[in-house]
């Protein structure tokens, strides 16, 4: 089975990545399914990347999907646990939401949210729920998916690798907001205090944002109510 890989994007494009193992020549490439969230927009060709790999292996085929962390890995190979659930369809469910912002709905019993996104109707938010809610919790407890709580693990630094040590482009801003808000989730702010307020900061031109810390500092500093 194939777990890992790392290598150079030959092509990425509608939720896959054509990634060229083997050296500068590339001698193999392999077609992955990658989620098509804000966290795999910013990859462009010739760029480095590294994938945590779930191999599913059918009579006719064998297909690959690729995560950017282990934790990223490990919360859609949970999905797949809940009956009614398959390969592509835990694949459209992490490019619905952030993977704090799901393990956050399923713990909370939020099925509204969980219905909103693709494929996921009442039946299946409500075995979602019954089925995820407590071994969630427990990986959240034990580490199994600590790297989610702080924003991603090594998605973080492959991203950032792309963008320059300043993120000024608009897709790095893109990347800097979600991450943050990651963040703030995992210390316990609600999405409402802080959706609008991470985007208000990040294009204010007189904010100087490099990095997901600086956004975070100044966040923190609002909600502290250090500014007004």
């Amino acid at each position: 089975m194939i777990g890992y890989l790392k290598g150079k994007i030959l092509d990425h494009a509608d939720g896959k990545m054509l990634v060229g193992v083997g050296g500068e020549d590339s001698a193999v490439g392999y077609s992955v399914s990658v989620p098509q969230s804000a966290a795999y927009g910013g990859f462009q060709r010739a760029q480095s990347v590294e994938l945590f790999i779930y191999t599913h292996v059918r009579e006719d085929s064998l297909d690959l999907y690729g995560f950017l962390s282990p934790s990223e890995k490990e919360l859609y190979m949970t999905l797949l646990s809940v009956t009614g659930i398959g390969p592509k369809g835990a694949m459209s469910i992490l490019a619905g939401a952030e993977p704090l912002q799901l393990i956050e709905a399923i713990t909370s019993d939020d099925k509204g949210f969980l219905t909103s996104l693709p494929g996921v109707g009442k039946k299946t938010a409500e075995r979602v729920v019954l089925e995820l809610a407590d071994p969630l919790r427990r990986k959240m407890e034990n580490g199994t998916l600590s790297a989610l709580n702080r924003g991603g693990g090594t998605a973080s630094s492959q991203r950032n690798a792309g963008l320059g040590s300043g993120a000024t482009g608009q897709a790095g801003k893109n990347f800097i907001v979600r991450d943050a808000r990651a963040a703030l989730l995992g210390l316990g702010y609600r999405d409402s205090e802080i959706s609008m307020l991470l985007n208000r900061i990040a294009s204010d031109s007189e904010n100087r944002i490099e990095n997901v810390e600086s956004l975070i500092r100044l966040a923190l500093r609002e909600l502290s109510g250090a500014v007004k």
